[in-house]
């Protein structure tokens, strides 16, 4: 049996997180750093969960520990079939980001965060979710 399951990684409540929770029912929102990573692999490796769909990383804080965390994840090498968002950059961000994560959906909010348009985001996330990627 193959468990989907929203995982946002912050370092401090933020809009995407109250976003986020008003969407989905289920999100685990955990810190991205290594006693994170390590609880993430033994649940894989226990097949406790078998797979994560939708990674949602705000890098907005600690960036080089984000990296760290992004690191490990992907040497871990079953992260290949989850979807990963990374939220929270300033647009001069961007393209350092995407070049190390070309897989990542990027999302980067310019002007005032009560007009950004969320829905469409984290409709591309229920999609992602329900594995109609």
């Amino acid at each position: 049996m193959s468990t989907a399951m929203m995982v946002y990684l912050a370092w401090q409540e933020d809009d995407w997180l109250d976003e986020i929770l008003d969407r989905f029912s289920e999100v685990r929102a955990m810190v991205p750093n290594a006693k994170t990573f390590r609880l993430l692999k033994e649940e894989k490796d226990s097949q406790q969960i078998d797979r994560y769909v939708v990674i949602v990383l705000n890098a907005a804080y600690e960036q080089e520990e984000c990296r760290q965390f992004l690191q490990q994840w992907e040497a871990d090498g079953r992260s290949a079939h989850d979807s990963l968002y990374i939220v929270g950059l300033k647009p001069d961000e961007q393209e350092s980001w995407q070049r190390a994560y070309p897989q990542a959906n990027i999302i980067v909010i310019t002007g005032f965060a009560v007009e950004f348009d969320y829905d469409s985001v984290l409709s591309q996330m229920e999609s992602d979710l329900e594995g109609s990627r």
